[in-house]
């Protein structure tokens, strides 16, 4: 293999030095023509011909000159126009104003050259070689006005709008006009000067050729080095901070090898353009040119995606204000999807430069079923990912906006939080579960058999988790039902308490000793609440039977009128004292039963003060509220008559004494 590689190289030099050879003797026999070639220039013909060449290029740059400054207020207009923008607005005016001074410079080129052929087809240049000399001088002009319009993108000298570089006017004006007339001078030595030297004098041309281009090359060389440390800070700078630059990541690696880079692209052009065919150098040319096009399109497309970052921080107060968890969303989620929309752009990026530089046939393989299939199934995965996110982010503010007491119809209740907390959940589920089965259909993936295991899966853990799915069951209906609300008191399989967690499957009771009871749904048959919508406190007072009922009932009045005047609980009192009247004779009193209208979950707080209020006036009027106690009876006669009783008295000593 080394021999082989060996014996081409030896062959490419041998070839290369014939070559030289016959260049070199070519020089010398047309050396000695030159004086015989000037001797026809004299001719009155020849003359007349090149001062008509002369006189169009007169004209055409006697155009420019005219033409220079026309559109410069339009695009100073522009320019205020995007000053005045928003910062988020800022970077797509820009480009409107790029795109207006491109339009305006390429007019112009358009109209210069239209003229100038003009010319030519009326027979401005009629001798067949100097004809095509003039062809050759407007073509020359096209292509160095296209290379100062792409010169002018980087470096607009009239408006930074307009300016891919951050670079100020005066430094902007300096560098276009440098770097325009190194672009001039290379492409009207090549397509304009040598052709026509070679037109008699091919070797010759050549070596004309040959310097101009070293002189260009010598001149880009300098460029590059005078900008190399300035560009080089920028692109250390821009690395580090531009966050939004879809470039960002490449241009601190780049940082220090840009100068190199640049230098070695120069050089290998430089050579083509002087040894390589014609067709070689309009490839490299073509290819350059629809490279940077790509480059700085998907660059555009990048960090205009990257602002999607931002889009939290423009929504509107009002919006932000009822809806106040959708820029941390929006922040979280935003920034994953820009990634993949980077690793898509880097992608075509690469491909679309391969195929530019005819390295991998990308446009055939695209046109192929599997290529297609491909971009298909990318497009449809994108379009799947921004339609479930939008769907979630609209979902979870809606109930976001639900469950925002600034908002809506104000405070929602304990069911509906709940259930638009579970809803929230379900709808997050739902989405990624359709949106996982929808991408696996799309890049192929028969679903079938997936949507048959989940059922058949489903179907053991029913049975296996029967318990667990009744406690799901009867907590929805329980939830829809508006049975239990948080922090009510209630009774719920046999345990009362207030109402501290309630999840779909369970609830949490906390009792009066402070212990937190978890209760599962599956063990509630009956769920008695005694906070909902008003209580009663129901009262049973009992008083001894030689007690005059009317005047007891006139005391409990009275007790109620004195818990109306106690400010801490006659807010809580919401209507009159019902009295039920006696309802029992009982062993040791007369019991009466009275009730009190309260706010929900207050009628024991109620209860408790009116039974302090009942006790306090019964000892001042001297009601008898009996209590268990023993009575010893020592019998009687037919007449009433008691029998005396018999009573010893016993000393501290111990000894006894009758009474």
């Amino acid at each position: 293999m080394l021999s082989d590689n060996g014996s081409a190289l030896i062959g490419w030099i041998g070839e290369a030095r014939e070559a030289l050879t016959a260049w070199g003797m070519q020089l010398v026999d047309e050396a000695r023509a030159l004086p015989a070639a000037v001797i026809d220039f004299a001719d009155l013909q020849t003359a007349v011909s090149a001062g008509r060449l002369a006189g169009l290029i007169a004209l055409v740059f006697l155009l420019q000159r005219i033409l220079r400054h026309r559109g410069d207020p339009l695009i100073n207009r522009l320019a205020t126009w995007q000053r005045r923008a928003a910062p988020g607005l800022g970077p797509l005016r820009g480009v409107g104003v790029m795109a207006a001074v491109i339009a305006v410079q390429g007019s112009k080129v358009a109209v210069i050259a239209a003229l100038g052929y003009g010319a030519l087809l009326l027979g401005a240049v009629a001798a067949p070689d100097w004809s095509a000399a003039a062809g050759r001088f407007l073509l020359a002009f096209v292509i160095a006005e296209i290379a100062r319009l792409v010169i002018c993108i980087f470096l607009e000298p009239r408006t930074s709008a307009a300016r891919l570089l951050p670079l100020d006017d005066t430094v902007a004006e300096r560098w276009e006009a440098r770097l325009s007339r190194l672009a001039c001078t290379g492409v009207y030595s090549v397509v304009f000067i040598a052709p026509v030297v070679a037109i008699n004098f091919p070797a010759f041309a050549l070596l004309v050729e040959a310097v101009l281009v070293l002189f260009v090359l010598l001149g880009v060389f300098a460029a590059i080095h005078a900008v190399r440390h300035p560009i080089r800070e920028w692109m250390l700078t821009r690395g580090g901070h531009g966050r939004n630059s879809f470039y960002r990541p490449m241009l601190r690696p780049l940082a220090g090898i840009w100068h190199l880079l640049a230098g070695a692209y120069s050089a290998i052009f430089a050579g083509l353009v002087v040894v390589a065919p014609p067709s070689a150098f309009v490839f490299m040319l073509r290819a350059s040119a629809v490279s940077l096009l790509i480059i700085l399109a998907v660059g555009f497309i990048g960090t205009s995606a990257g602002n999607l970052r931002r889009i939290g921080q423009y929504l509107p107060a009002s919006v932000r204000e009822r809806l106040p968890m959708l820029p941390t969303r929006l922040d979280g989620w935003l920034p994953k999807l820009v990634r993949v929309i980077n690793l898509l752009l880097v992608v075509t990026l690469v491909a679309a430069v391969a195929d530019v530089w005819a390295i991998a046939d990308v446009r055939a393989w695209l046109g192929t079923p599997e290529g297609q299939g491909l971009i298909g199934a990318i497009a449809a995965l994108l379009g799947i990912a921004i339609l479930s996110l939008g769907g979630w982010l609209l979902a979870a503010s809606w109930i976001e906006d639900r469950l925002n007491p600034d908002t809506g119809e104000g405070e929602p209740g304990a069911r509906e939080k709940t259930l638009l907390a579970l809803f929230r959940n379900v709808i997050a589920i739902a989405i990624l579960i359709l949106a996982g089965m929808i991408a696996l259909s799309e890049i192929g993936i028969d679903i079938g058999p997936l949507l048959a295991g989940a059922g058949v899966i489903g179907l053991a853990i029913g049975f296996g988790a029967q318990t667990l799915v009744q406690d799901i069951i009867t907590g929805v209906f329980i939830q829809l039902e508006d049975a239990i609300h948080k922090d009510d008191f209630i009774t719920a399989g046999g345990i009362s308490g207030t109402v501290e967690r309630l999840s779909i499957r369970s609830l949490g009771l906390r009792d009066l000793s402070g212990t937190l009871h978890v209760v599962p749904f599956s063990s509630v048959d009956t769920v008695s609440n005694y906070t909902r919508d008003f209580g009663y406190h129901l009262g049973e007072y009992g008083v001894a039977y030689r007690e005059n009922l009317g005047e007891v009932i006139d005391h409990l009045h009275e007790a109620y009128a004195r818990l109306l005047k106690m400010p801490d609980i006659s807010a809580e009192v919401t209507g009159p004292l019902e009295v039920d009247g006696v309802t029992a004779l009982a062993d040791s009193s007369v019991n009466i039963r009275v009730r009190i209208l309260t706010t929900a979950g207050m009628q024991y707080a109620v209860g408790r003060a009116y039974n302090r209020c009942v006790k306090d006036l019964f000892d001042e009027v001297g009601i008898e509220i009996p209590y268990p106690h023993m009575t010893v009876y020592f019998g009687a006669d037919k007449q009433g008559g008691a029998p005396p009783a018999q009573v010893a008295l016993t000393d501290r000593s111990g000894s006894e004494a009758g009474v």
